[in-house]
């Protein structure tokens, strides 16, 4: 019994010896594979001629510029997209190029193959390809995009606000809003005590209350909450798509927000008002840039104050009643002898009723012409603001526009390098071949 264990075991260590000689002879022959498929990858390149190689490849156009340059289409859309207005469209816009581009490219390598004479399509090299163009012309691009956008919009902080300029065009924004809903109108008026004494605001205070809502710190408090209880998964989806909430904001110190919104408030209420009366011998001594925009706003003014007042003559009611134009004091004094307090309210919620309001006072050919007069004040310099809100936040979109066009043409073709010679060479193209060498050798 004793010897027939023995011979077992001895059988046993010589099976053993068998299958670990062939186990290694397989890995030993997949590795020798493995070095003649890939006999480019033995020879000692320069990285500059590595790169002249990936970039002027004569057999291969669309690795070539110009034609690379479309591969780059939307990540110059993503550099565009920090522009306000006009900026998501351009980055939709300049997706469908590059996605050609992408398509063309995948199913040129594909149709090449292997032999790289479209002799026989490779899916292999399809997949290859397609990895490349993901990491070289998608993911790492637009990151450095976003980067050179973010380094570029902290230098904003240095204009005094201490808050980034993605901060700052989301407060201009909000101004903006908040211009257009008639927030910046002059508006004194009285706080009465219980004591009894009356407190008079000018209109300044009233406005930087309609600004600095709680409404508004609340949206700062539950965005700023939002941000620290986010997934993963979320903040990288922030990195690359544009936020819907003032997620700048919400992270900048508080105090250096309110002290913004409180100052650009005061810049823009004093502005218009002295724009509203301003004489034409005051004009030649705006800024150039706020002039500029005057004189645009000011085009075809007659035309465009008369539609004001047959569109929207309750506007133009609440600016009679709410000007530092002198020449409106008594005409604002004669509606107010007709209409006060709650009627007065009601009036101007009904353009109807103050379109007959201004039919009335239009009976007097004196009257008509000084309404006329104040109405192409106050429409030219209401454009003229917008104008100008308009182009302090184009200024900041440009600065980081500068910011990811800068880095991205400072490392497109590093990073083509990197992935074709450190990915795509040394992990991607070795893994596909593994599996086509296991497939067979399983078949």
């Amino acid at each position: 019994m004793l010897y027939r264990w023995k011979n077992l075991l001895i059988i046993a260590e010589h099976l053993k010896g068998y299958i670990l000689t062939e186990i290694n002879k397989v890995f030993d022959s997949f590795a020798a594979q493995n070095m003649q498929i890939r006999p480019e990858m033995s020879k000692n390149k320069t990285q500059h001629e590595e790169i002249k190689e990936l970039l002027q490849n004569p057999q291969d156009p669309l690795a070539k510029y110009p034609l690379r340059g479309f591969g780059y289409a939307n990540e110059i859309g993503a550099s565009l997209s920090a522009m306000p207005g006009w900026g998501k469209t351009a980055e939709a816009l300049l997706w469908v190029p590059a996605l050609m581009y992408l398509g063309a490219d995948i199913y040129d390598k594909y149709s090449r193959g292997k032999e790289g004479n479209y002799s026989k399509p490779a899916v292999d090299k399809a997949v290859e390809q397609a990895a490349f163009q993901a990491l070289a012309g998608v993911i790492l691009p637009t990151s450095v995009v976003k980067i050179g956008q973010r380094i570029a919009g902290f230098a904003a902080k240095y204009d005094g606000s201490h808050l980034t300029a993605s901060a700052q065009e989301e407060l201009y924004k909000k101004l903006l809003n908040d211009f257009d809903k008639g927030r910046f109108a002059k508006s004194d008026y009285k706080i009465i005590a219980p004591d009894g004494s009356i407190t008079v605001k000018n209109g300044i205070d009233k406005v930087i209350d309609d600004v600095l809502t709680q409404d508004y710190e609340k949206l700062l408090n539950d965005t700023a909450y939002d941000l620290k209880t986010e997934s993963f998964w979320s903040k990288i989806k922030r990195f690359f798509t544009h936020a819907t909430r003032p997620v700048a904001s919400a992270t900048s110190n508080r105090t250096y927000v309110t002290e913004f919104l409180t100052k650009r408030t005061k810049e823009i209420f004093e502005l218009q008002n002295k724009l509203e009366i301003i004489t034409e011998d005051e004009l030649s001594k705006l800024k150039p840039g706020i002039l500029k925009r005057y004189n645009k706003a000011s085009k075809n003014i007659d035309e465009k104050a008369k539609e004001l007042i047959k569109e929207n003559p309750s506007f133009v009611l609440k600016k009679i009643l709410n000007s530092y134009n002198p020449k409106m004091n008594p005409i604002a004094e004669k509606i107010l002898e007709k209409y006060k307090g709650d009627s007065l309210k009601l009036l101007l919620t009904d353009n109807k009723s103050c379109s007959a309001v201004l039919d009335e006072l239009f009976l007097n050919a004196e009257t008509k012409t000084a309404v006329l007069e104040h109405t192409k004040k106050v429409k030219a310099a209401h454009d003229a603001m917008r104008l100008i809100l308009k182009a302090k936040g184009m200024r900041l979109g440009w600065l980081k526009t500068a910011g990811g066009l800068i880095t991205l043409a400072s490392l497109a073709i590093p990073i083509d390098h990197f992935v074709h010679k450190y990915i795509i060479q040394k992990a991607v193209a070795p893994a596909i071949e593994n599996v086509e060498k296991l497939n067979k050798n399983f078949k």
